[in-house]
């Protein structure tokens, strides 16, 4: 990525990650300065139209929408195109915010679901912008049933900012123990390590592991069920 690109995305990353340090009362002003800055850059639009190229919205949101979690296309050119379309529809009100993360990403208070929601959407539409500003996008297919399989980068997309939103949280925690923190840690990094592996089952036993040292961890419980879920759709549990 060339020195004015990589001006270019930093603005971009600046943007999601003021929503990932926000607030759910601060969403539709973070949300309309994301989109803003999109529109307002030349790259970022080109970017935007080589995504939505044969992009099918209405069809590849449907899709996501389909069952209890939302879930992401795989490939980054779709990410692209289906989050920014997205994130148009909130901020107009054609899709209502609050019950969307309400419903996908259920949690105690909906500062958490927005929490939630930023991790598993915003920060993977921030990797694939990346993806295809650079020209690495490719189009992944799922894993299939075999453990021994590799995990695809659409899975990954989701998850690694997931896991570090999860692993933050640990860390500001004040309710847990010095001891019980060390093991979150090493689990959560282990998990994220093996999701680098590409390695279904890995991640399998990672996961599994995670979910059993955590089992007593009340405010962790939304976090589980969300990367529960995803690794559930693409068939690595």
């Amino acid at each position: 990525m060339d020195e004015n690109l990589q001006q270019v995305y930093s603005g971009l990353a600046a943007r999601c990650n003021k929503m990932k340090e926000g607030k759910y009362l601060m969403s539709t002003g973070t949300m309309t300065s994301l989109l803003r800055y999109i529109t307002s850059q030349p790259a970022l639009m080109n970017c935007l139209e080589r995504c939505n190229y044969g992009f099918r919205y209405a069809t590849e949101l449907e899709t996501a929408t389909a069952g209890n979690i939302f879930k992401l296309p795989l490939g980054s050119k779709k990410v692209v195109a289906l989050v920014t379309g997205l994130l148009f529809e909130m901020v107009r009100g054609t899709i209502n915010f609050h019950n969307f993360i309400k419903k996908y990403y259920r949690a105690a208070t909906v500062d958490m679901s927005f929490d939630l929601f930023v991790g598993s959407v915003v920060m993977p539409y921030l990797m694939a912008f990346r993806n295809v500003l650079e020209g690495t996008a490719e189009e992944d297919s799922a894993a299939d049933d075999d453990d021994d399989t590799a995990v695809g980068a659409g899975v990954k997309e989701q998850l690694l900012p997931l896991i570090m939103q999860f692993t933050e949280a640990v860390a500001a925690d004040n309710s847990i123990t010095d001891e019980a923190r060390e093991d979150f840690y090493v689990m959560l990094e282990g998990l994220y390590y093996s999701l680098e592996l590409s390695r279904a089952k890995m991640v399998k036993a990672m996961f599994l592991g995670l979910s059993s040292v955590m089992q007593d961890y009340k405010n962790g419980a939304a976090y589980i069920r969300a990367i529960r879920n995803i690794l559930t759709e693409y068939a690595i549990i």
